[in-house]
This record gives structure tokens, sequence and C-alpha cells, in this order.
């Protein structure tokens, strides 16, 4: 490489280095917003009235024990096909979408960001189908922060000037003895059974300071050869113990050696242009854990050599860890060993390219280039035509090519994820605009309940009140014309008592007084019997509003709605019934303290006793008028009158008054009993007026009334309001999500075109003729 090569080769590193620091931004942005305010859509499989454009479907391989077998390419299930995750950002964003319908996605379109559940017989679709929204966004956080590590290598590769040469493959492949002839010498422990139990590391010695020496690394990142705290020195002569008993003491070898070829233009190793390391691997299949760290450990290789047993073709192994490494590498150098044991040749060499046509198809595109047949026996040596034709095929791509060998890689990666990046942000754009579409479908199906409520609301709770008013007017206006009708007819009470005498005068006021406090305890009591029916009356007339109310009632929200406890008929105990009111004064303060007084025999209301008097002296004296010797008398005693002197008058006027009075006191003493009644109703009248009974009575019942219908009305009141409250809840979390759904429309938007722009400067990249 000249110096303007090596400067546009530096000027490259820059870029890509700046764009990988970009993607990685770009996949931190994405799991934020991920885990705090959208959980990404994830593409699943899904059946459309209009389905999407179909791609050629691959060819099913034949399985013979351990290898796989593609068909002949004569035949027409053969066709080149191109596997979706080994595509850049060029080959994909088709627009599969249809006027009738929404654009439809399968994880197969995915290549870098694609989850790959594998459980049982069931497809992935079907795994993910059955998972949680949730649970695939964890998923899928986890593989951003997977796809954030890979890219965090990428950055130090290509940081780093030097190269890195994976040389792995299945078991017994012969990848050491490829090594060692790769350095000329050999180096490495090589057996007909699997030796190699940890990756070994050869480099050149000239990076320890030109002293060949094995460091033993328990721990990767902690190494420094400069710190023999890090490393355990083994001798040359232990390496092979070392390499094949390996009991997980150590993490790698690291072999500083010399290539025993002195010129540069040979050596791989000791090329003149930049520092190489040959890596030796365990192989593929031997357990899970290797393979694992093998497939982990490819993110930090440059140039992935595959070595592939001709008996055998590529596993199942094989074509797992190619199709992950095609994820960035879109070259393979691939070497087909022990190609001397296979008797057609022609045959083995066409389906191991048709393999290769699959798996790789850049790699198949520049076979003549990367794919090389070689044997371990005959031809793995330096004079070898095969062998030298490989080696400097090997030698061309990581030294000359190293825009190819080294930065491609990491550009291609770097694609994939961003064209990843634009296929779900397009997903998802699509999603967050269904979910926009239903959210006001919802709402405007919605819109003519919500406002229905609203008007039953309100409708109800006049209704409410009105029974309310409505109550209380009639439990008021009743009792107060129910009690003052009492009181004025106190006396009509009394009088079916019998009247025992003068003798049982008191006893018999006693009677009459306690006979019209216990009617006014009667009459109460029915006021209080009145007032229960009304209330019976005005709960059921609520209840059937609360009917008409759960008729509206959705079931979640009739879950939510306070139950309204049904009406007790049984006043409260400030109520007043006939059995709690024995004591006088239990109806009136002023009965309480009420006792006969001798005002209560004795009537002076002449007005009352008037008539009676004026009856009785027209009837004497129509009675004398009506006797003609009662008249003849009377002329008599007037003429006698005029003969008499003064005082024999006077004293006949006396005489006449005395008689008056003793009629009347015998009148009074026959009319004692209607003395009593009229006396004392009039008295309790007064009191009780004075008292405001009626008004009181009036009062407590009323309030009474509201108290017993007031809750039924909250209770209904509530109800609605909790039926609105819940409406207006779902409507409000509905245009939330509505909003969420805005926001992320318009933040996947920009991050496709934020990913679009970025893909296309990575695609810039590689733009110039010029190789380096």
């Amino acid at each position: 490489m000249n110096s303007t090569q090596d400067q546009l080769f530096a000027d490259k590193c820059r870029r890509l280095h700046t764009y990988l620091l970009g993607t990685k931004a770009l996949l931190r942005e994405i799991g934020e917003y991920n885990r705090t305010k959208w959980p990404v859509h994830y593409p699943l499989t899904r059946l459309a009235q209009n389905p999407p454009q179909t791609y050629p479907a691959q060819a099913t391989p034949l399985r013979r024990s351990n290898s796989m077998l593609i068909p002949d390419a004569t035949s027409e299930a053969a066709e080149p096909f191109q596997l979706r995750r080994a595509q850049t950002a060029e080959d994909i964003l088709d627009s599969n979408s249809s006027s009738d319908g929404w654009r439809l996605l399968d994880p197969s379109d995915l290549s870098v960001l694609r989850l790959d559940l594998r459980l049982s017989n069931h497809g992935s679709s079907d795994v993910m189908s059955s998972l949680e929204e949730s649970s695939i966004a964890r998923l899928f956080d986890e593989r951003l922060a997977q796809c954030e590590g890979h890219v965090d290598k990428l950055i130090a590769r290509v940081a780093d000037r030097s190269s890195k040469i994976l040389v792995t493959g299945d078991l017994n492949a012969g990848k050491s003895t490829l090594v060692n002839a790769l350095i000329g010498r050999e180096i490495l422990p090589s057996d007909q059974q699997p030796c190699t139990m940890l990756f070994c590391e050869v480099l050149d010695a000239s990076l320890n300071d030109n002293v060949e020496e094995i460091h033993a690394v328990p721990s990767i990142d902690t190494y420094d050869r400069q710190d023999p705290a890090t490393f355990v020195a083994v001798p040359m002569h232990d390496l092979e113990d070392v390499v094949m008993d390996n009991e997980e003491r150590f993490q790698q070898l690291k072999i500083y050696t010399r290539d025993n070829r002195a010129s540069e233009q040979a050596s791989l190793l000791h090329n003149g242009v930049v520092n190489v390391a040959l890596i030796d691997s365990p192989g593929l299949n031997r357990d899970s854990l290797k393979t694992t760290q093998l497939f982990a450990r490819q993110e930090e290789i440059d140039v992935v050599v595959f070595v592939v047993n001709a008996e055998n073709h590529f596993t199942l192994s094989g074509q797992d860890f190619l199709l992950n490494a095609g994820n960035e590498k879109a070259h393979i150098f691939i070497v087909v060993n022990r190609f001397d044991a296979i008797r057609r040749k022609d045959r083995c060499e066409r389906m191991i390219l048709d393999q290769i046509r699959h798996l790789s198809p850049l790699t198949y595109a520049e076979r003549e280039d990367l794919v090389h047949f070689v044997s371990a026996h005959e031809h793995m040596a330096a004079d070898s035509e095969p062998f030298a034709r490989m080696e400097s095929a090997l030698r061309s791509f990581t030294l000359e090519q190293r825009f190819k060998s080294k930065l491609a890689p990491a550009q291609r990666y770097a694609m994939n994820v961003l064209a990843d990046t634009q296929y779900l942000a397009a997903e998802n754009v699509a999603a967050a605009t269904r979910r926009i579409q239903e959210i006001n479908s919802v709402l405007r199906d919605g819109m003519p309940r919500y406002e229905a409520l609203l008007n039953r609301r309100s409708e109800t709770g006049r209704c409410a009140e009105a029974v309310l008013d409505s109550s209380c007017l009639e439990i008021r206006r009743h009792t107060t014309a129910h009690l003052t009708n009492t009181a004025f007819h106190l006396q009509d009470v009394a009088e079916k008592i019998s009247y025992p005498g003068l003798l049982s005068l008191w006893s018999y006021a006693e009677n009459v007084l306690l006979t019209m406090v216990r009617h006014l305890e009667h009459e109460v009591s029915e006021c209080d019997r009145f007032t229960s029916f009304t209330i019976h009356q005005a709960h059921t007339q609520l209840d059937a509003l609360d009917e008409q109310r759960r008729s509206l009632d959705s079931p979640v929200t009739s879950e939510e709605a306070t139950p309204v406890e049904p009406w007790d008929a049984t006043m409260d105990s400030s109520s007043v019934t006939a059995s709690q009111l024995a004591p006088i004064g239990s109806i009136s303060n002023a009965l309480d303290t009420v006792q006969l007084e001798l005002s209560d025999f004795i009537d002076l209301d002449l007005g009352h006793n008037w008539g009676m008097l004026t009856s009785i002296s027209a009837s004497a004296s129509l009675s004398l008028l009506a006797s003609n010797s009662m008249a003849s008398n009377m002329l008599t005693l007037l003429r006698l009158s005029s003969t008499m002197g003064t005082s024999t008058a006077r004293r006949l006027m006396v005489t006449t008054a005395a008689l008056i009075g003793m009629g009347s006191l015998f009148y009074m003493v026959s009319d004692m009993d209607a003395t009593v009644r009229r006396k004392l109703s009039v008295r309790v009248s007064l009191m009780l007026e004075e008292e405001g009974f009626v008004a009181h009575h009036a009062e407590r019942l009323t309030t009474e009334t509201s108290r017993a219908i007031r809750p039924f009305v909250w209770h209904l009141q509530h109800n609605f309001q909790r039926m609105v409250e819940a409406e207006e809840h779902k409507r409000a979390d509905h245009l939330r999500r509505r909003r969420t759904a805005q926001d992320s429309q318009i933040y996947f938007d920009e991050l496709r075109i934020k990913a679009q722009d970025l893909a296309n400067a990575v695609r810039l990249v590689s733009s110039d003729s010029t190789l380096c």
C-alpha cells in the first residue's frame, strides 16, 4: 500500500469510526425509548386480505449424518437466493403495502435485530405471537444491548490497525494444521483426534521484543504482556499438554513466534505492513459452551478462515456460524480440507459451492479468490501449488484488500443495523398510525354514550332532587294540617270519658288531661307512619331511577360503582313512635310540667255561659206569662211593692238575687264535666301554640324525611358521577395513548429518516473506486 492508499484508508477508518459511534448512539436511543415511552412493536407474521410480496423459498436441505447436502445447481429449487439476514440496506425497505391494507412485516425480513426464538417445533412467529408485548419489548431490549456491544467491538476493531484472522471450523477439520502451515512451523499440536481445547493466538515475536514466548492468559480483559501477573509463561515443550488438557484454567494462549521464512513477501505474520494475529479455535460442535464462545469471539475478528472437512461438507453448526458471521462479514475465506480423500471431486466441489452460495452469496461470487480446495497430508506444504495459491489469496485479502477484509465487515454490520432500524421504524410508524385510528374510532363510537350519560346524569339528578323536595313538602303540609286540626278538636276527644260525679271531679280531670295527651301522642305517631310511607314511596321512585342508571352501566363501571344499600323503613332513633311515648312530656316539653289547677274547674267566661243563662230567663218568663194565675200574682206583688217601704223592697231584691245565685251555682255544678273538658282543651291548646308544637313536629318529620331520602339521592348521584368519571377516565386514557402514539409516530418517522441518512453516509465510505 502506498502513501495515498494509506491516507485514503485512514480517512475511511476515521469516517467509519464516526458513523459507528452514531449507530451506537442510535441503538441506545431506541433502547431508552423502548423502555420508557413506547414498547417497540416487533413485526410478526400475520394474515392479511392483500398478502405482501413473497420471496423465493430456500431449498430444503438433505440431511445425512452430521452434514447437509444441497441439491444440484441444475435443479429448479437450487436457484440462487440471498438470505435476508445477509443483505444490506440496498436490498431492503421494500414497500410491501397495498391501498386496502396496512404493510405487513415478517421477522425473517430482519437480520441483526431479529429475535431468534427456538422452542421445540414451533416457529419464531408462533412463539412471538404467544408472548406479551412487554415480554417482546424486554427481549428486544436485550437484543439492542447485544448489538450495541457488537458495535463497541467494531469501533475497537476499526481503531486498531492490526488484523486478526480467526481459523475455525468443525471438530478435527485440520484448523491447527492449517495455522502451522501458514506460519511455516509446527507450533500448534495436531492429531487425528480433536486436540485444541482453547483459543490459541499466534503473533509475530516482534510484538514481544523479538522473544519467542507462550503466555497462558486466565483473563483476556486484564492481560498485559509487560505484567507477568496477568499471565502464566508456558514452556514450548508443554504447549501440547496445555492446549489439550486445559480445564477452564486459561481463556486463551498468546503464542509469540517467528516465521521461518525470512522474506516479508512470503510471511503472513511478519509482512511489513500490519500486525497480523492468527487465532486457532476449538471445534464448533465440541460443546455448546465452546460454540457460544466462538460465536461471540468472531465479533472481535477481522477475517474468518473457515475450514471445512470435504467429507462432511458444512454441518448445521457450521451453517449457523456462517449465517451469524454473515451479519457483518460478507466475505468468508473458506478452506476445504482433505479434498484428496474425495473420489468424485467435481461433484463434491459443486455441492460445497452450492452450500456456499446459500450461506454467503458474496463469497460464492468471488469463489476463485475466497474458496480453496486443499489436502491436509499431501498439499499443506510450502511447495504445494494449491496451498501457495490459497496462502497468496489470504495474504492479498488480508493485506492488500484491507477495506474489504477489515472495514467492510464493520460497514456491513452498521448497514444491516441501520436497515433493520429503518424496517422497525417503518413498522412502528404503521403500528402507531393503526393505534391512532383505532383510538379515534373508539372515541368517536363512545361519544354518543358519553353525551347520553351526561344528559341522563343531569336529568336523574333533577328528578331525584324533585322526589326529595316533593316528599319533604308533602310531609310538612300533612303534619301541619293534621296536628293543627288535632289540637283544635281536643275537647271532643274527652267526651267519651264518663263523668263519675262531683266527688270524683279531680280524678275525672286527670283522666281528661291524660286522654288528650295520649291522643296527641297517637296523632303524632300517625304523622310518623305517614312519613314512613312517604319515604318508602320516595325510595321506590329513586330505585326506579337507579335501575335506569344500571341499564346504562357497563360491566366494568358496574363493579366499580358503590352499591346503594336498601332503604330501612325503621325511623332513626330520634324518631317518635307510639311505643316510645309513654311519658307525658315526650311529644312536648310544655306538657312535662302540666298540673291541674283550680281554674280548670271554674269557668268565669260569661261569654261562654251567657247564652245558657239567657235561655233559662226566657223560659222562666214564658212560663209566668203562660199562667194567668201567675200573672195576676205578679200584678199583686207589684201593687204590694208600691205600698211597701224601701227596706222591704230591698229585702225582696236580695232574696231574689240569692235565689238566682243559688240557681246559677246549681247549674255550674251540674255542668262541671263540660267545664273541665273545655278548660283543659283550651289550656293545652294554648300551651302547644306557645311552644310551637305543630311547627316543631312538622320540622322534625321534614328533617327526618330529608335524612332518610338524602343518602339514597347522594348514592344515586355518586354512582352516576362514578360512571361519568369512569367514562372520562377511559377517554382520558385513550387520549393519553393517542398522544403517545402520535409522539411515537413522529419519533419513528424521524428515526427512519435519521437511520436512512446515516446508512447513506456509511455506504459512501466504500464509494471510492480506489482500492485500499
